[in-house]
């Protein structure tokens, strides 16, 4: 998934939230947040990793957000 985002050097994600969706918890969704060198907050990941319970074939979505809210990278695979 960091592949996939656009982080400058020095920031790293920090995982904040955790949470399980559906009947049988097949969708993780997972909520980072980016922290620069000095600590401070600059944007925020939330991953979706859903396992299809039908053939258990598995899709990610990946939103990166900067502070004001706005979409940086949105990408599904």
């Amino acid at each position: 998934m960091e592949t996939k985002l656009r982080l400058n050097p020095g920031e790293i994600l920090k995982l904040t939230d955790h949470r399980n969706k559906g009947s049988l918890a097949e969708t993780d969704i997972d909520f980072y947040a980016i922290v620069n060198e000095s600590g401070t907050g600059v944007g925020s990941v939330e991953h979706t990793n859903r396992t299809s319970i039908n053939g258990l074939k598995r899709s990610q979505h990946v939103i990166q957000r900067d502070n004001t809210g706005n979409v940086i990278v949105e990408e599904r695979w």
